[in-house]
């Protein structure tokens, strides 16, 4: 269960928990007043007993008394029975109208006036009936204040859930972005309370890694740079040596040799970092014109042709579709020989790379497929990161750079990269740009 459901059940249960008590207390409060309502009409009755005891007594006529105790005990259902006591001990009253039931449980009370006296005794059941009765209809207006508490407190939980957890979500998804590299993204601070300081701590991070990383783009673009024209010095003398080998002994054209195939590796090396740290710094030209991309596909995998042979290798393209894409033509140019080069370098020998091309009205799409060892699980999630290689590459050489900057020049074209394993085994590197 996610942070809003439980947000919202939590405050939608407090809720409710508030509101269920309020109502019990309400509800004892007004049994409360009930119950003193009716103790307060049994002891007016007792106190007018007692007056018209007192002026029977007065006028000497107990028939006073008999007549005011049978008339109410006709008239007061809550009254089981009635006895009068004029100097002869408690007799038994008998109503006018009606006939005395079993009384069940009684609640006696004496009542005394002059001479005279007499006991009420009133019905523990009837006065419970004439209670529940009452306090039925404040159980019904107590149970729909409920119902309606505890829809509003439902929606009120939402909403609150939904303003809490709708902040959350857009911190989670910046810190995603700054997890993917897109520092200096910032997320709304407004507010007083933890959330908003979260966020303006957050904020602060963001700024703080987008300084940094700006000084390492800025560092890694300054030494690139340097070092590209002393590796091109190198690997030109080394080249003008190799030139000269009648010179030199077999051991010296081994180590010349070796100082131009590593000087031009570095250079490699050198210029996609450069490449690559002119993308992020936003400092990469795009020339984009209109190109037929079926045939820089073609280009690509028969410029490799030759390599593949050697490892005798299917190297085999399908084109489909006509068109002609804007694009920068040495760009991508970059991506299709990678991805080429890539798949030749992992198929073993006798193998088949297979490279799919369609174009449409709308995108131009290539997958490149392989047979080869292809990728185990999750690796193609950070594939495409820098420095970052599969498996397949240990023992192969290269940098981790070249699909790195395949992913930066085809997002330089608004378009989408990805990869997965092949249906037959292997791995598909697949990408498209938008027409």
């Amino acid at each position: 269960m996610n942070l809003f459901y439980k947000f919202s059940a939590a405050l939608t249960a407090a809720a409710l928990a508030a509101a269920l008590l309020l109502s019990a207390i309400f509800f004892s409060f007004q049994r409360r007043t009930v119950t003193a309502a009716q103790l307060e009409r049994l002891d007016a009755m007792a106190r007018a007993t007692a007056g018209v005891l007192r002026e029977a007594d007065l006028a000497g006529d107990p028939l006073m008394a008999i007549d005011h105790l049978s008339g109410l005990c006709s008239s007061r259902p809550e009254l089981a029975s009635c006895e009068l006591d004029i100097g002869r001990g408690l007799r038994a009253v008998k109503p006018r109208a009606r006939t005395a039931a079993a009384p069940g449980r009684i609640l006696p009370r004496e009542v005394k006036g002059g001479k005279y006296s007499a006991r009420l005794n009133f019905s523990a059941a009837v006065l419970e009936a004439e209670l529940n009765a009452a306090l039925a209809g404040v159980y019904r207006d107590l149970a729909a204040a409920f119902l309606g508490a505890a829809s509003v407190a439902a929606l009120l939980g939402l909403a609150l859930a939904w303003s809490l957890t709708r902040r959350l979500k857009r911190l989670a998804a910046e810190a995603a972005a700054i997890g993917e590299g897109r520092f200096g993204v910032k997320t709304d601070a407004t507010g007083a309370d933890e959330v908003a300081e979260l966020a303006r701590a957050f904020n602060a991070m963001s700024e703080r890694l987008l300084e940094l990383e700006t000084v390492k783009k800025n560092f890694t673009a300054s030494v690139t740079h340097e070092l590209r024209s002393p590796l091109g010095v190198i690997e030109t003398y080394a080249a003008l040596l190799l030139k000269e080998g009648d010179r030199f002994r077999p051991e010296d054209i081994s180590v010349f040799r070796r100082i131009k195939e590593n000087a031009g590796r570095l250079a490699n090396f050198v210029t996609a970092m450069l490449d690559l740290a002119k993308i992020e710094r936003g400092k990469m030209d795009l020339h984009p014109a209109l190109e037929d991309p079926l045939a820089l596909t073609a280009d690509a995998v028969d410029f490799f042709k030759p390599k593949a042979a050697e490892k005798n290798i299917r190297l085999k393209a399908r084109l489909d579709g006509s068109g002609r894409v804007l694009l920068d033509r040495e760009l991508m140019t970059h991506v299709l020989t990678n991805l080429v080069s890539n798949a030749v370098k992992f198929t073993p020998q006798g193998g088949r790379v297979t490279v799919r091309a369609a174009a449409s009205a709308d995108k131009f799409r290539v997958e490149v497929e392989d047979t080869g060892p292809g990728l185990r699980p999750g690796e193609s999630e950070n594939i495409f990161s820098p420095y970052s290689q599969g498996s397949a590459a240990h023992g192969q050489g290269g940098t981790g750079l070249g699909l790195a900057l395949a992913r930066s020049i085809v997002e330089l074209h608004k378009g989408t990269i990805g990869c997965g394993s092949a249906p037959g085994g292997g791995a598909l590197f697949w990408f498209e740009i938008p027409a």
